[in-house]
């Protein structure tokens, strides 16, 4: 019998949905600091998404995040051993776009040398962003619960994310500019001509195609879906990612039903780590290629 008692720390860019978090009794969601106009927020604790949203719109400038400290993932392992877990797993957003990933690797050395032989402590960087990770960290608590071992529990996450693409697309190009992603003559010039960027958020965020008008996003991004999805694991979980709703987000459902043959495991709302960047006008998915 597996004697292992496993725990999950990941940080709010995982796009987690709250229902979820709560029903999870191994998983801990910790907040990023935000800071937008000089005020200090802690998401999903300071506001919804939503209610992100309207404060991204009614700021003066751009909102920023910083990293969670390795004092707290420190705390969180002190707070796993008292609670008698033997094995945490933690998921960060993209190492490359934060300092998360070497917050949890500091805090990770820290506890060992006060705890040496307690805690078997795996920390994975998920090169991407929203439920490109949030999804298997799900999975894998439900994992743990049905009794699976620490070792192919942390190899189907790190398979996951080996294999998972994001793509996702704004509607406007005011918030692109705002950011400093694209000059503001560009920004400009493609907003006069319409045209929208496709950006991939699996590593460096890029862009990776331009499209004219906000129809032709959903026809790229099934387009990207039905050329890149995987084959070889039958009825391999999707997902839609939007911020602000719109009728496109059921659109691209439906579209990506007819390629697959099955619907998406849901659609989600996308968090301050893209929005930031892209404004709560976008759309996108994730699904998992070969």
């Amino acid at each position: 019998m597996n004697q292992e008692k496993i725990f999950f720390i990941t940080d709010s860019a995982c796009d987690i949905p709250a229902k979820d978090e709560q029903e999870l009794e191994n998983l801990c969601i910790l907040p990023i600091p935000v800071t937008a106009d000089g005020k200090g927020y802690y998401e999903r604790e300071s506001f919804t998404p939503e209610e992100f949203y309207d404060l991204i719109d009614s700021c003066e400038n751009i909102p920023s995040t910083s990293h969670i400290p390795a004092i707290t993932f420190q705390e969180k392992y002190e707070e796993a051993l008292e609670k008698g877990y033997t094995h945490v797993a933690v998921i960060t957003i993209y190492s490359g776009a934060s300092a998360m990933y070497q917050s949890a690797l500091m805090a990770k050395d820290a506890f060992l040398e006060e705890h040496p032989d307690s805690l078997q402590i795996e920390v994975i960087d998920s090169n991407c962003y929203a439920m490109g990770y949030g999804y298997p960290i799900i999975q894998a608590c439900h994992k743990a619960q049905n009794g699976e071992s620490f070792e192919s529990i942390v190899a189907y996450i790190r398979d996951y994310i080996s294999r998972v693409k994001i793509y996702f697309s704004p509607f406007t190009l005011k918030y692109v500019k705002k950011s400093g992603r694209v000059s503001c003559t560009a920004a400009f010039v493609g907003e006069l001509l319409g045209l929208r960027p496709v950006i991939s958020a699996v590593g460096t965020t890029s862009i990776v195609d331009k499209v004219r008008g906000n129809a032709a996003i959903l026809n790229t991004m099934v387009k990207y879906f039905k050329e890149q999805r995987t084959r070889t694991e039958e009825k391999a979980p999707y997902m839609i990612l939007v911020a602000r709703d719109t009728e496109m987000s059921d659109e691209l459902a439906k579209a990506c039903e007819n390629v697959a043959g099955y619907p998406p495991v849901g659609i989600f709302r996308i968090g301050a780590a893209i929005t930031i960047n892209t404004g709560p006008q976008i759309i996108g998915m994730t699904f998992l290629g070969d």
